[in-house]
């Protein structure tokens, strides 16, 4: 029952209680009354026993007496007791009738004959049979303990009988038939009543499962109660009664359809009254208010009985006013039930209005996220904090080379924002590394963020979602590498890009939640313990990998301290910076050739005019080497058309020849038809004449032919001189190579095998004092804390996966406009490549390590709530935020390595003991 048809039946039934309490008397609904919270306990009890008590009204007109419920009583406190309705019906033939049935329609003949016309009338008449059977019916309504039915209370009982006439002697039931049984468990209901019979159900409120006047287990065993009542009994009668029994009897001209409850006063209303001003009565009624309800609803009930009895007389047949009672009573119930489960939610729905009254509207989980921003700054000491996940890229005293954020798009669609993480910051003590290739190493310094991110989701709903973002402003650059830790001094890069001039690359990322530690504790409990190292083992793995990492290399101070400048030289160096990067990338010019190798002593300025020459240099052979190729190509082509124009100029005199020897034919042929005409002298001179024609024909072609062995032209036929370096082109010249290894430059021996030296693997902590800290782990310890804290089991560590698909933004050149696109498996491998090949050329293959870096290690924790924000404050009558805080603070105790008391402000000290004691164990020991 919704809300609004709730209301409307209470507003009906105010009618009836205006005329039954004195005229002093004005009730009203609950929401309208002012009451404090235990008055919801209440009301609730009020409603529960005015709905137990409107079932025993109903057993009692069904004709069960105070003996028979003290009978059931003592039965339920050892056995089950159930509500019953047995049916069966049998059909046997009675006889068989036959009668003749005239048509209402006549035909009419004339007929005429010698003697005159005369008319015939002819009728269908037609011989009908009919079978009689008769039908018995038996029911009977009654309860009774445990399985067996042979001691039992019979409420009421009958049998009828009524004639059913068919057009065949087949039988339309079956001869005996018994109907399933339709039956309810009352249990419950007998175990809510005391030796006096009067009722006393109460709520337990210092029960742990007792979360709201709705949310309790006592209410909710009679909201399981009246669901039953309505499903298993009163909605089964009503349909055995007016689908099964009611249609045996043919002809009855009976209103089966007025057997309703309509009329008959529901006595479930959640009702409170107002008190005099400075009265310390509680504002909800009293127990004689109610048994005033429960009077009238007995008094409409006779009511209906009575006009049930001169619609639907008794006179044995199927349908009488005994039946139609139990018909609508069954109906009664139902509404009763419907009523009392419409009572309770009434209940939890007024806590819910008030609630986004006081706010002011419907608190989302977009709207917690900003409050615990807030919170968090009311909560923490400044230097432990939680901050947005937004870090510049830069040097110390330089402007900013990108920005790297992890940002939340919010479900309202407002502006994404950084998420907020606990963070704690350092400087490299020791060198990390990560592998490019299965050969080298790259060691790295720099800052490290360590970053403890607590995310929540209300009913499985997180609302918003989760991206990487770099970004890198005009003339700037930077690699930033993605993957997880994998073990002290480790990181294991997984992805790879270069983001520069205005390159915005956005990486959607996926959060994937395992089992809470008490979860999985419980799951394995009863495994064998083959099962239980194999299950440990895994876990081991997934918590490892919910440690995510980002880290960020600066180029230009990688190119400083390869090519052997001084710091910041290359900062205004735009041009040379950009050619540096091409040599590296596209080319794969290496470093030594590019790099200062002079004077020590030698200032910055020079350093910078010696590498910016030994880059002009190479640009300038690079070009040199393009513009050979090019004019080779270009010969080659020129080549390849004039040996193309030769072919088809023989081909043309080819097809010449060809049709002159066939005109020499012709005439040929024409002459030889003539000289049998001729005389024997003409036709000797003619012969002759032809002779020579012919001898001509073959001499013709020789001459066409000619051409094709003479050399052709040189203008035509040779490519033009190229430079002294350029190949000189064959008649069938092959494809020229790439410009790459048209630039490739060999390296000198030695240099060769400083460079394999440079390749082979570094041996960790051979020239470092320590690996450093070992994040993988934070998710271990985290993962102990929580299983010892969270008594609620609702926080689940989480692994940060990165999406199949990127979004990379770009602009080709500086006054283009941007463009955007999708970077899947391929792409972001190619981009993997261009950016490990230019860490490989900056770093001499892991020779160098890297001094300008910084490290972002993410371990994340999602506080999971089974339903909505509303829903879990007003349903579990739980506090999210206090819920929260302290997942919050055990995240931060692991990220900092300190206990809770030194996280939290001294203002807020005493409020988190309070609602939060299990993080102050020690300081209680």
């Amino acid at each position: 029952m919704d809300e609004v048809e709730f209301r409307g039946k209470v507003d009906e039934a105010l009618k009836s209680v205006r005329k039954i309490l004195d005229n002093t008397r004005h009730p009203e609904l609950a929401t309208a009354v002012q009451h404090e919270y235990d008055d919801k306990y209440i009301l609730a009890e009020f409603v529960v026993n005015s709905t137990l008590a409107s079932l025993l009204n109903v057993l009692d007109a069904l004709g069960l007496s105070d003996e028979h419920a003290r009978q059931l009583k003592a039965w339920s406190a050892t056995r089950a007791v159930s509500l019953a309705l047995d049916t069966s019906f049998t059909c046997v033939f009675d006889r068989e009738e036959t009668r003749k049935e005239e048509s209402k329609t006549q035909h009419e003949r004339e007929h005429k004959g010698t003697f005159g016309s005369f008319k015939v009338t002819d009728k269908v008449v037609t011989t009908i049979h009919e079978y009689y059977w008769k039908v018995h019916t038996k029911y009977a309504l009654f309860a009774y303990a445990g399985t067996e039915t042979n001691e039992r209370v019979v409420l009421r009982e009958r049998t009828a009988a009524c004639e059913v006439m068919t057009s065949s002697d087949a039988n339309p039931y079956k001869k005996e038939q018994i109907l399933p049984r339709v039956q309810v468990d009352l249990t419950w209901l007998l175990q809510q009543l005391g030796d006096d019979l009067t009722l006393r159900f109460a709520i337990d409120r210092s029960a742990k499962s007792c979360h709201t006047p709705r949310r309790n287990a006592d209410v909710g065993g009679a909201l399981e109660f009246f669901d039953r009542v309505r499903t298993e009994f009163a909605d089964k009668v009503t349909r055995t009664f007016h689908h099964t029994l009611f249609p045996i009897q043919q002809k009855h001209g009976l209103d089966t359809n007025k057997m309703t409850a309509a009329g008959v006063f529901v006595p479930i209303l959640p009702l409170f009254e107002k008190r005099a001003d400075g009265a310390e009565d509680r504002p909800g009624l009293s127990i004689a208010d109610l048994n005033s309800f429960l009077a009238h609803q007995r008094v409409t009930m006779e009511e209906k009985f009575a006009a049930l009895a001169k619609m639907f007389p008794d006179d044995g047949k199927l349908i009488t006013h005994v039946d139609a009672q139990l018909v609508v009573m069954a109906q009664h119930m139902r509404e009763v039930v419907r009523s009392g489960a419409g009572g309770v939610a009434f209940i939890e729905g007024m806590l819910r209005d008030q609630l986004i009254a006081a706010i002011g509207k419907v608190v989302t989980a977009v709207d917690f996220s900003e409050y615990m921003a807030f919170h968090n700054r009311k909560l923490y000491r400044s230097e432990f904090e939680p901050s947005p996940f937004c870090h510049a890229v830069r040097r110390p005293d330089h402007y900013p080379e990108g920005i790297l954020s992890i940002e939340q798009m919010k479900a309202d669609g407002s502006i994404a924002e950084p998420v907020v993480t606990v963070v704690r910051h350092s400087l490299a003590a020791a060198a990390m590394k990560f592998p490019l290739d299965a050969s080298t190493s790259v060691k790295f310094y720099g800052d490290r963020f360590v970053h403890g991110w607590i995310g929540h989701k209300f009913s499985n709903n997180t609302g918003s979602s989760v991206k990487l973002v770099a970004r890198a402003r005009q003339f700037s650059s930077y690699i930033v590498l993605v993957g997880r830790m994998g073990g002290p001094g480790l990181f294991e890069p997984k992805h790879a890009m270069i983001i520069q001039n205005k390159d915005e690359l956005t990486i959607p990322i996926d959060l994937e939640t395992i089992p809470t530690p008490k979860e999985f504790a419980d799951a394995i409990e009863s495994l064998s313990p083959e099962q239980q190292r194999f299950a440990k083992a895994i876990r081991s793995m997934q918590l490892e990998g919910t440690v995510f990492g980002v880290a960020v290399v600066q180029i230009k101070p990688q190119l400083e301290r390869l090519l052997n400048l001084p710091d910041d030289a290359l900062t205004k160096e735009i041009r040379l910076t950009t050619d540096l990067l091409d040599l590296f990338m596209k080319y794969q010019i290496p470093s030594d050739l590019l790099s200062f190798d002079g004077d020590e002593a030698t200032g910055a300025t020079a350093r910078v005019e010696a590498v910016r020459g030994y880059v002009a240099a190479m640009v300038a052979m690079i070009q040199e080497k393009k513009d050979a190729e090019m004019a080779a190509e270009l010969a080659r082509k020129e080549y390849a058309e004039a040996q193309l124009r030769l072919q088809r100029e023989r081909e043309r005199q080819q097809k010449e020849m060809e049709e002159e020897v066939k005109r020499c034919e012709e005439v040929k042929r024409c002459d030889m038809r003539k000289k049998v005409k001729r005389k024997a002298a003409p036709r000797m001179q003619m012969a002759k004449m032809s002779r020579a024609r012919v001898s001509a024909a073959p001499m013709m072609a020789c001459s066409m032919a000619a051409p094709s062995s003479a050399p052709p032209p040189r203008q035509s036929s040779a490519p033009p001189p190229a430079q002294s370096s350029a190949p000189t082109p064959a008649p069938a010249p092959a494809p020229t190579a790439p410009v790459t290894e048209a630039v490739a430059v060999e390296a000198p021996a030695g240099e060769a095998a400083a460079e394999a030296a440079d390749k082979t693997p570094s041996v960790a902590g051979a020239d470092v004092a320590g690996e450093g800290e070992d994040y993988t782990q934070l998710p271990v310890q985290l993962d102990a804390m929580l299983a010892e804290l969270d008594e609620d089991n609702a926080v689940r560590p989480t692994i940060i996966n990165t999406a199949k698909a990127w979004t990379h933004t770009f602009k080709k050149t500086l006054l283009s406009d941007e463009e955007t696109r999708t970077l899947a498996g391929d792409g972001q491998k190619s981009e993997k490549d261009r950016a490990f090949d230019l860490l490989d050329a900056l770093t001499r293959s892991g020779a160098l390590p890297v001094e300008q870096a910084s490290l972002h290690v993410v371990i994340a924790a999602t506080h999971c709530f089974d339903k909505s924000l509303v829903e879990t404050v007003v349903q579990d009558n739980v506090n999210p935020i206090e819920k929260v805080e302290r997942t919050s603070l055990i995240m931060s105790s692991v990220v900092h390595g300190c206990a809770a008391r030194d996280l939290i402000k001294p203002s807020q000290l005493a409020r988190v003991k309070q609602y939060s004691p299990m993080l102050f164990k020690d300081d209680n020991e």
